[in-house]
Order: C-alpha cells, then sequence, then structure tokens
C-alpha cells in the first residue's frame, strides 16, 4: 500500500516544522512517532513513506554530526556550576559582612538610647546640661 499525496506533503510540512524548532502538535523530539503526530497521520503511514523517513534521518544525523555537542555542552555546564559556586560563594560572603554591619549598628542604637535616656533623666531631674564642642566632620573623618 502506497502513501497518499496528502500524507507525503503532511509529512514534508511536519518534518520542516520540526527540524526548525516549531512543533505544532507535538513535543518537538525528532523521533518518527513525533513526525508522524505532527503531521497528523498514523506511524504505520510514516514508516511507508520510506523515502521522507530517509531524508529526516539524514538530516537529523547532519545536524548532530558536528563537534561532539555532549562533551561541549558538559563543558559548557561544568563552567556555568563553577560559576554558580562562585556566585553563591560571594553572595554568603555579602551577607556575612551585612550580618557583622547590623550587629554593630544594633550596638550603636543600644549605646545612644542609653545616652539618651541619661540625657532625658538629667533634664527632668532639673540638672544642668552643658553642651558638648561640636566636631567638624573633616575631624572625625580623620579617626
Amino acid at each position: 500500500m502506497s502513501v497518499t499525496e496528502q500524507a507525503v506533503a503532511a509529512l514534508e510540512a511536519a518534518m520542516a516544522r520540526l527540524l526548525a524548532g516549531e512543533p505544532d502538535r507535538s513535543d518537538g523530539s525528532l523521533t518518527v512517532a513525533a513526525l508522524a503526530r505532527e503531521a497528523g497521520v498514523s506511524r504505520a503511514t510514516a514508516y511507508r513513506a520510506g523515502e521522507i523517513l530517509e531524508r529526516f534521518r539524514q538530516k537529523i544525523e547532519e545536524r548532530t554530526s558536528g563537534p561532539d555537542v555532549p562533551a561541549t555542552l558538559r563543558e559548557q555546564i561544568r563552567e556555568l556550576k563553577g560559576e554558580l559556586r562562585e556566585a553563591r560563594r560571594a553572595r554568603h560572603e555579602e551577607i556575612q559582612s551585612l550580618r557583622r554591619s547590623v550587629d554593630i549598628l544594633a550596638q550603636h542604637v543600644q549605646a545612644l538610647t542609653l545616652e539618651n535616656i541619661s540625657l532625658r533623666d538629667a533634664l527632668a531631674s532639673g540638672g544642668t546640661l552643658s553642651v558638648m564642642p561640636r566636631v567638624s566632620r573633616k575631624v572625625a573623618e580623620r579617626k
């Protein structure tokens, strides 16, 4: 039994879509089952279209016959994992530094709060409040 011209045309169009990476009806895998699903024909019909299947397999082979794709991808994955490790390490260091800064700033706030309470108590008890001389920013920055 031969394949109809409609089935051949559907298989040709489906092959073009799959190879272009733009599937309409299938998952886009480069298999005979996906080709048949994409063309809207049975797998039996697809297998009867031997010439189309041969071209399909040949084009798949041409796509994968370049440089060693898995090795190239493995190398790229290795590099990306290294970059990810480095980014995580840098983020961890930054978080640790920020936590130390928060602790120091919390201690400063606590000390200033205690000083403020002490000054308010002294002012409320009728004590004298002496004005401290101002320190210029340039002098404070040098310390």
